[in-house]
């Protein structure tokens, strides 16, 4: 499996030195009550101006919080005891939430009209996925944990789904997916640690900057990442538990919580990948690759709107040729809107 031990080692040894000692105040928030939230995410290389590469992303996420207990939640017993044993105690006294996602993300070459292989270009690929996401979080240091579980190849139904996002755009017809991976069963462990510095002064619109480290390890993708984000507007204290470079893929926990908020905010990523199947092919069987380019950087920015109920976040992300056959950087936006029960 490729690099798959060494990635495993290296995130484990990394998520658990990061455990920290819990601090003892709590989520400073006006609402204490528990909520429910549901987010729609679409996202698309058209909204950039592009198509090919990472070409759309469709997912529904729903969560629960804030908690004092992951107990009192609707979160798997597995996955609060795999993230007690590698990452968020369930003794920890912070404040907490759970989310779940079910999505869909596909991938193209950058000539979809081809009908033969092109080995010099990324494989036609699609991912269809469940994933859940525990969250632990105070005033300064919030953290995350998720798994994720899903399917590429046919079964992951990317082909049908394309064909008709073309067909309602007008956009050209993709003949290529004859030629995509092989039906795999895949997942992915992620951790992400966030730290949170406050630079603002007093009420109303103020800037923080976020900085994290990650971890993945799986079937899936295995990577290891640094990031930092800088932050501009109102609601940035509520909005922090939830935050990551790419915002539209996280359900905000805490979304419509308190007030009107609206925010700008500018990230960048690198990291160092060790694995990934969009890249790297199937891991078990014979499958059109390319060879994987380890280190990578996503640039991101948008906005988000919290007001009473609602949630909305639009975002561009540019990213880095995830391999070595082509040069050049890969475009997508992502439009997100929540709804607090």
């Amino acid at each position: 499996m490729r690099c798959f031990v060494m990635a495993l080692g290296l995130s484990l040894f990394s998520m658990s030195g990061l455990k920290a000692e819990p601090k003892d105040e709590g989520f400073a928030g006006t609402n204490p009550q528990v909520g429910e939230f549901a987010t729609l995410t679409l996202e698309n290389d058209l909204f950039a101006g592009k198509d090919g590469g990472y070409t759309n992303g469709i997912g529904y996420s729903w969560g629960y919080g804030p908690y004092n207990d992951y107990a009192e939640s609707s979160a798997p017993s597995w996955l609060v005891g795999l993230s007690d044993m590698l990452f968020i105690h369930t003794s920890d006294p912070r404040e907490k939430a759970v989310s779940f996602s079910v999505f869909q993300g596909m991938q193209t070459p950058e000539d979809i009209q081809a009908e033969a292989l092109i080995e010099d270009d990324l494989p036609y690929a699609g991912l269809l996925g469940w994933r859940s996401t525990l969250y632990a979080w105070d005033n300064e240091v919030a953290d995350q944990f998720s798994v994720i579980l899903g399917i590429v190849g046919p079964a992951s139904l990317a082909e049908d789904t394309q064909k008709v996002v073309h067909r309602l755009t007008g956009s050209k017809k993709p003949q290529g997916w004859d030629n995509q991976l092989h039906n795999e069963l895949v997942f992915s462990i992620t951790g992400q640690r966030s730290w949170r510095f406050d630079m603002s002064n007093g009420e109303g619109f103020g800037t923080d900057f976020l900085t994290f480290v990650s971890g993945s390890v799986g079937t899936y993708n295995s990577e290891v990442a640094t990031s930092a984000m800088v932050r501009f507007g109102s609601g940035l204290e509520e909005t922090f538990p939830a935050v990551s470079i790419l915002p539209g893929r996280d359900i905000n926990p805490l979304a419509g919580s308190a007030g009107d908020h609206f925010y700008m905010f500018l990230g960048a990523q690198a990291r160092y990948v060790f694995n990934d199947i969009f890249v790297d092919g199937n891991t078990y069987r014979d499958s059109h690759s390319v060879t994987l380019k380890h280190e990578g950087f996503t640039v991101s920015a948008g906005a988000v709107w919290n007001w009473e109920q609602w949630g909305m976040l639009f975002s561009v992300a540019e990213t880095s040729s995830p391999f070595e056959e082509r040069e050049g950087k890969g475009r997508f936006g992502s439009l997100s809107i929540t709804y607090r029960f």
